[in-house]
């Protein structure tokens, strides 16, 4: 028999989930119920309420905001919570507050995944507390690998998965932007600009993937001697690209601490 999955907030990271969700039978509840419309012609079941949608499930997905956590546990609290499992994808909220909000008993699974989930080539941490079983932890997994890549960590990673690969793809975007924009102040100007700097990106991580070597030798590899790509690099060093990058994934982890707080 199938089970169901009710999803707690329609936004586009909820989306993901369930387009990649065939397996299930999909329960929704938002407060915006416009969110609703792009899912019904899928024969997915819109909710009236919190309650209703956590009754119906067998596997809860809290894909609300952390800000309007507050609002939404005391609702999901009221409910009886045995026999399921909460995912939360909410940045930030700990298992244990999540636990001290639900009840110390409730089987909860915290996750971490990015946007681009969306097109099936996201990445998704996940880790359980120990009311999570093997066999939902792995239908959890299993569900998750196949819009993407699934990382298995402890809790004590999320804060590190968040700035590696949660909020990454901004920053990869802001470098095709930054590649982009230059370039077209150098005077080049195709219309599709903006796609065959990603282009390029998308290469470049192929050489990652597929060429055995580490970053560094790839690096060593495009930089000849004394050529542009050397001048480019020196520059790199000499504004400190490295230490930028640094910084910003502190700050968004201490964001991200923040958040559980």
């Amino acid at each position: 028999m199938k089970k169901t999955l009710s999803f707690i907030g329609c936004g586009n990271m909820a989306g993901a989930i369930i387009d990649g969700a065939a397996a299930y039978d999909i329960c929704l509840y938002d407060t915006d119920r416009e969110k609703y419309t792009r899912f019904l012609s899928k024969g997915h079941t819109p909710c009236e309420s919190i309650k209703e949608a956590v009754e119906k499930a067998d596997y809860i997905f809290l894909c609300v905001k952390p800000q309007v956590a507050p609002a939404v546990l005391p609702e999901v609290a009221e409910c009886d919570l045995d026999g399921k499992v909460i995912i939360s994808i909410m940045a930030g909220i700990t298992i244990a507050s999540l636990a001290e909000a639900l009840g110390e008993d409730t089987a909860i699974i915290r996750t971490m995944p990015n946007t681009p989930l969306m097109l099936g080539k996201g990445v998704t941490a996940l880790c359980r507390n120990v009311r999570v079983n093997d066999k939902k932890f792995s239908d959890i997994c299993r569900l998750f690998s196949e819009m993407g890549e699934v990382m298995v960590v402890t809790e004590d990673k999320i804060t590190a998965v968040t700035c590696a690969t949660g909020s990454a793809p901004a920053y990869a975007y802001l470098f095709i932007k930054a590649i982009a924009d230059e370039a077209r102040a150098m005077g080049l100007e195709q219309k599709n600009l903006d796609q065959i700097i990603a282009r390029m990106v998308i290469g470049s991580c192929h050489m990652v993937l597929e060429s055995g070597k580490s970053p560094e030798e790839l690096i060593r590899m495009v930089c000849s001697p004394n050529g542009t790509t050397e001048r480019a690099m020196a520059v790199f060093e000499e504004e400190g690209f490295c230490e930028i990058v640094s910084k910003a994934m502190q700050a968004c982890g201490k964001r991200a601490e923040e958040l559980a707080k």
